[in-house]
């Protein structure tokens, strides 16, 4: 650990600090890690709960602001701003295909193979559960470094309910919903509104939702649950900003310096149904369903590392305007079981999907000498953002690229057993069984060839195993499991006319944890700790087909698996409640990533960087939070967090980023309001400047700023 972090740690345990994190006190129940109702410190697994309107209290805004505070939990925010392009690191994964998405216990993954954020239906949710190590023998492929489940709001009460908020830059949010319970049941309907003009020029989003929710008793055993949310949300996307071979950034913070208007714009809904039967006092039976459907369309500008020339004072963007949609129906049926010391739960999974995708790019473009050897590139002037080169004769404006149609299929069953073989001894063991297709339609366009179809078919198995002993102050458990993810990659991947599979191989992963949790000093203080190690293999990565070589007539690139990555790593929170009404939550966490193999093809030819670090994995996170009941009607809270250097370029020629964020925020509820509290908060209080760094693989390409101070003021009714 440097100096800079030692520093910042003995300063976060002196701060007056505060999270967004529901109450984890002993009677919480949690259910994504073991698909069964728990309390979480009796679940062998590092979890953490997020409360949503302790977060909305504490100036959520964007997608991925739920990772923070979460122990082993890093991310950088990409070209765009907010939620667009997040990179989440859980325990030194390298991006956000590194964890599992889920909505109500469903995998929740898009036309990539990653986690939908930007479609989460956030303003329906009551919490998120974030576990740590893999749940692929749960819940199948993408969970390979952890499971994020975003799980829905209960009609569980009377009540009419209302926010109204405002902040800086032009902030605005509404949200109203009704709940009413009845004698076997509930219904809740809400929706939510919110516009917020941004910080940086062209970075306004606008985002409405509708959801209900419905849960019915139909007799004295079954139980039954209905979900829909509708979700409509528009956005603008700034720029990414060039940076010279130190890292040192090139442009101003916030004018827009860019190719066009670039947005995104997503539309559809999730509909959902669950039927719980209890056929016995021992044995229940649970049946899932969902269907979703999302089309999104959007004009972006991916950045161009090629085309940056300090001495002419311009940078490059590929121009790039998409079309995709997305059909999903998704079945489960499982079984859950009790008979002597067993608790079993089994079930079998399918999948439908059915994408589409039409991508267009604009830019000059061509390998010729004529057109500079370019790949679609607009020349963007660092100072007055115009584009240099649009009047060069290989310039075009939404060239077709590639028009594909995917269906992917999914199935799988699993099993797992907690055997109880003493008192205070518990072994779970279990495992997953998983077959996936997927069948490509590529169109003939002039611009990528004659198209073609392209079939793709694996398998892979995810055990599972945990030993759990009670102690006097709560549990000491470890564990193992194995996590994988189908590696059907990016659409573009898997057109036969210009990449080439001689097979498929899922990415896995292996992991070990050691981990203990409780509570000591008479309850005034509660502990988690873990450590653990990760080996993964066969990492999908792309290489020059050497075939191409010698002959024309053969896809251009080559998709093989390979590469080994180890992780090692420890964490360690503390929650102190010295006093009703008071509490402090300090944590640390250290990653250790190293590419075990890493063999890269370039122009000059192979180059080893086994033993680097991987990029934007940062090795410690120091976060301190503290909560203080001044009078029974006025709360205030603070929060500190530290995120360290990370290495930026591939041969790890460059590390950069770390930065410190400062929060605080405060609770009002007189009680002569009756229902009515204000909810002021401020993040980045002290609006320090800092970016986020990305690289290639010797030289950083860009960063992206993160957000300045950020005042926000909520008025929350609840009648």
């Amino acid at each position: 650990m440097n100096a800079r972090a030692l520093g910042m740690g003995a300063m976060l345990v002196i701060a007056v600090p505060a999270a967004a994190q529901a109450d984890t006190n002993e009677a919480e129940i949690v259910v994504t890690a073991t698909r069964s109702e728990r309390r979480l410190e009796d679940v062998p697994a590092a979890i953490t709960v997020q409360d949503i309107a302790a977060l909305r209290a504490g100036g959520f805004t964007y997608g991925t602001d739920e990772f923070r505070g979460v122990p082993g939990v890093s991310f950088r925010r990409g070209e765009g701003d907010g939620d667009f392009f997040p990179f989440v690191s859980i325990r030194g994964s390298t991006g956000t295909d590194g964890f599992l998405a889920l909505v109500d216990g469903v995998p929740f993954v898009g036309v990539f193979e990653e986690p939908l954020l930007a479609e989460v239906p956030y303003d329906a949710l009551k919490r998120v559960e974030i576990v740590k190590g893999p749940l692929s023998a749960l819940y199948g492929r993408g969970a390979i470094y952890g499971g994020v489940n975003y799980i829905t709001r209960d009609p569980d009460r009377d009540a009419i309910t209302g926010t109204l908020a405002s902040g800086s830059d032009d902030y605005y949010r509404g949200s109203a919903t009704i709940t009413r319970s009845f004698s076997g049941g509930g219904v809740l309907v809400g929706g939510a509104y919110e516009n917020f003009r941004g910080w940086r020029e062209q970075s306004r989003r606008e985002v409405g939702s509708a959801f209900a929710k419905l849960n019915l008793d139909v007799g004295e055993a079954t139980r039954l649950s209905l979900f829909g949310n509708y979700l409509n949300r528009r956005i603008e996307v700034p720029n990414g900003l060039p940076v010279d071979g130190q890292g040192n950034v090139l442009a101003e913070r916030q004018p827009f310096l860019g190719l066009g208007e670039p947005y995104e714009s997503i539309e559809g809904g999730i509909a959902a149904l669950i039927v719980k039967h209890d056929l016995s006092d021992a044995v229940t039976v649970k049946l899932t369903g969902q269907h979703r459907r999302f089309d999104r369309d959007n004009f972006l500008n991916f950045y161009d590392a090629f085309g940056l020339d300090q001495s002419r004072g311009v940078f490059g963007v590929n121009g790039y305007r998409g079309d995709t949609g997305q059909r999903v129906w998704y079945g489960e049926a499982s079984m859950s079981a009790r008979f002597g010391a067993h608790s079993l739960i089994a079930g079998v999974t399918y999948e439908d999907t059915r994408n589409r995708s039409l991508a267009r790019w604009s830019g000059q473009n061509g390998f010729t000498p004529e057109c500079g050897f370019t790949f679609y590139l607009a020349e963007i002037d660092i100072r007055t953002g115009a584009v240099a080169n649009r009047n060069n004769p290989c310039f075009v404006i939404d060239e077709p690229l590639t028009s594909a149609s995917f269906h992917d299929r999914f199935f799988g069953a699993f099993i797992q057993d907690e055997i109880a073989l003493a008192d205070r001894l518990t072994l779970t063991v279990g495992g997953r069984y998983d077959s996936f297709r997927r069948r490509s339609d590529f169109d003939a366009l002039p611009a990528s060839g004659p198209g073609g179809t392209a079939r793709l078919r694996a398998d892979a198995f995810s055990p599972k195993a945990s030993v759990s002993w009670r102690t006097g102050f709560g549990q000491v458990y470890a564990s193992y499991g194995r996590g994988f993810n189908s590696n059907f990659g990016a659409t573009f991947e898997n057109d036969p006319a210009q990449y080439f599979r001689p097979e498929l191989k899922p990415t896995t992963i292996d992991a070990a944890e050691l981990g203990v949790k409780g509570r000591a000093l008479g309850g005034t203080l509660r502990f988690e700790g873990a450590i653990y190690r990760t080996w993964q293999k066969n990492r999908r990565t792309i290489i020059p087909n050497p075939d191409a070589a010698t002959s024309f007539s053969v896809p251009p690139n080559l998709v093989t698996f390979g590469q080994r990555y180890d992780v090692q790593g420890a964490e360690v929170a503390l929650d102190i409640v010295p006093r009703d009404g008071t509490r402090f939550r300090l944590q640390y966490s250290h990653v250790d990533p190293k590419w075990d193999e890493l063999v890269l093809s370039t122009f000059s030819g192979p180059l080893d960087l086994s033993g680097t670090t991987p990029v934007g994995v940062a090795r410690n996170i120091v976060f301190a939070s503290a909560e203080q009941r001044i009078a029974s009607w006025l709360t205030a809270r603070g929060a500190v967090e530290f995120y360290d250097d990370y290495a930026v370029t591939t041969n790890n020629s460059l590390f950069a980023g770390a930065y410190e964020v400062v929060s605080l925020g405060t609770t009002i509820a007189p009680p002569s309001w009756r229902g009515i509290a204000l909810d002021l908060s401020a993040t980045n209080l002290l609006d320090r400047e800092y970016y986020f760094y990305f690289g290639g693989t010797s030289a950083p390409t860009y960063a992206t700023p993160g957000p300045p101070r950020q005042l926000r003021a909520t008025l929350r009714a609840s009648f």
